[in-house]
């Protein structure tokens, strides 16, 4: 796979997140975002970001995600928290296929 495809593994679950954060009742008091324009801001940040090849963000992308981090809080108080694990399995395995081709290239 080649490190364009592994960038649009990453950019597709975080705008599975995205269309859940915009098209549901969002809960965001137990996470560090004030307003979802605040969390929506952060996801198309990350995701522009990767599509100009820029890295220098890609550990605050990967803490995002971490077990009882803001998302994850997100989710269990908006009530999507098993949507949510399936998402983050799929960004913890595009997230490390993503770096092991940074580290190699």
């Amino acid at each position: 796979m080649r490190e364009t495809e592994k960038i649009a593994n990453v950019i597709k679950t975080l705008e599975e997140v995205l269309d859940i954060v915009k098209n549901n009742e969002t809960d965001l008091a137990w996470s560090r975002f004030n307003t979802i324009d605040e969390l929506i801001d952060e996801l198309l940040d990350h995701i522009k970001k990767l599509i100009n090849r820029d890295f220098s963000k890609l550990d605050n992308l990967i803490l995002l995600f971490a077990p009882t981090a803001s998302l994850q809080e997100i989710s269990i108080s908006s009530g999507w928290a098993s949507r949510f694990l399936v998402i983050s399995e799929k960004f913890d395995y595009a997230i490390e296929e993503l770096k092991k081709e940074l580290h190699t290239s």
